[in-house]
């Protein structure tokens, strides 16, 4: 947490605070995939559609484990993330993730 004091560390973020969350996947700690996500915008998607938001985001768990076992896994890993198949090379014997 920047800037704060001993007595005042627990309390609330100023409104104006921007909060972001890291999605990161390495291979041998080689940065393969990154996205981030600001929770501002978060929230505004969990309050218009939680169900898509919290398929997208088990998605991200989900492709990674399934395309670990397959050819090209950063290909995989791209194409599963936009659309949950998890292919070979991206693009051969797919399935869903």
């Amino acid at each position: 947490m920047p800037d704060v004091g001993l007595l005042s560390f627990t309390e609330p973020l100023p409104k104006d605070a921007r909060v972001i969350i890291k999605y990161s996947v390495e291979v041998n700690g080689l940065p393969v995939y990154q996205e981030s996500y600001d929770v501002k915008k978060i929230e505004a998607e969990l309050k218009k559609d939680e169900p898509a938001v919290v398929a997208n985001w088990i998605r991200r768990i989900k492709c990674a484990i399934c395309c670990r076992k397959k050819h090209g896994f950063s290909a995989c890993l791209t194409r599963c993330l936009a659309d949950g198949q998890c292919c070979v090379k991206g693009h051969e014997d797919c399935q869903k993730a």
